[in-house]
């Protein structure tokens, strides 16, 4: 018997086939993609996972000056060199600002303010300045960071009776010009400046930093440490001046505060944008001591501080035992408040 076949049903069969296979094919790739993305969420999950061991291991050794994570014991402790920094707005942009570990900021004549800036001696800073005179509440300061490179070009006369009597490593432009270069850029007295380079090349009869009454560091996530919710986006610094006038605008990405002044972007001559990673603002009693405006400042006792990083704010009091004491902040429980390890920036504001 012979069997006939429509053409139309087989027609009809072929396409069925098709259709089996291609869902075959479909039922296929989608148990390999399922695969793929499984295997990637695996991946990604181990890397968060990974990331949050990473993040909870112990530092080890952290550098004394600011609590930076470094490699080994010897590196906790190092020689420092501070400088005297103007910002007249003459003097703008400066250089070498973001290089520092610590900036102090505090007004001397009429208002106007100018930064000491802490460096590890081991810093790598091509150009650093406009380079101006000291004052004696900075000397106060920088006796706390045992005996640094002292550079400034000249000085108040309280400041400069200071230095010389004195146990300070003071090198003064007057005297140590080759440490120092006048910029053909700039007027003077708004054209002097140093560099890593030639600190280096100074005989280093000065110490390390010593481990004794340092401030503490935690970091925010890091052995349990509880991260406090970010509630200060912007923190405003009154000087008087409106040249003068600071913001701090806090970046959540970076988790860093950068710097605004006279209402613009705080910027160095290369571009760079100042920013930190802590902010400290202490309140400081001063008062106008001759006809120039030149201040008296009380670095020793006591008074309100405002400590901020990671977006927070904590309040409370600084206090400065003695002339040879470490400034310590305290919470308003009387807690000493530990800093966020980096770049530090202490704000001196009239009480």
């Amino acid at each position: 018997m012979k069997l006939k076949f429509n053409f139309n049903e087989t027609k009809l069969m072929y396409g069925l086939s098709v259709v089996v296979f291609a869902c075959a094919i479909g039922l296929l790739g989608w148990f390999v993609w399922q695969y793929i993305a499984s295997a990637n969420i695996t991946n990604i999950v181990m890397d968060i996972t990974n990331d949050k061991i990473e993040q909870t291991k112990t530092c080890d050794f952290r550098r004394v000056l600011d609590g930076v994570c470094v490699d080994s014991v010897e590196k906790m402790s190092t020689k420092l060199v501070a400088v005297m920094i103007e910002n007249h707005p003459d003097a703008r942009p400066q250089s070498g600002l973001s290089k520092a570990s610590i900036v102090y900021e505090a007004p001397v004549e009429a208002n106007y303010t100018r930064f000491m800036a802490i460096y590890p001696a081991d810093t790598d800073a091509s150009e650093v300045g406009p380079v101006r005179s000291a004052r004696p509440y900075y000397l106060d300061w920088l006796a706390e960071y045992g005996n640094a490179m002292y550079m400034h070009c000249g000085g108040s006369p309280d400041a400069l009776a200071k230095i010389k009597n004195s146990n300070v490593f003071d090198i003064n432009e007057f005297y140590y010009g080759t440490s120092f270069w006048r910029s053909p850029s700039r007027l003077a007295p708004h054209n002097v400046y140093t560099s890593s380079e030639l600190w280096s090349e100074i005989d280093h009869g000065f110490s390390d930093t010593n481990f004794t009454d340092w401030w503490t560091f935690e970091e925010c996530g890091i052995q349990n440490v509880e991260c406090g919710i970010a509630s200060t986006s912007s923190i405003m610094v009154n000087f008087l001046v409106p040249s003068y006038a600071v913001e701090w605008k806090y970046n959540s990405s970076t988790q860093k505060y950068e710097r605004w002044q006279a209402g613009a972007e705080h910027r160095e001559a290369d571009g760079t944008l100042l920013s930190t990673d802590t902010i400290i603002v202490q309140h400081v009693k001063t008062r106008v001591i001759d006809e120039i405006g030149r201040l008296s400042m009380e670095t020793v006792g006591t008074g309100a501080v405002e400590v901020y990083f990671d977006g927070v704010k904590k309040e409370g009091k600084w206090i400065k035992a003695d002339q040879k004491s470490r400034t310590k902040f305290f919470d308003e429980n009387n807690n000493e408040i530990k800093l966020k390890p980096g770049k530090i920036w202490i704000e001196m504001i009239n009480k």
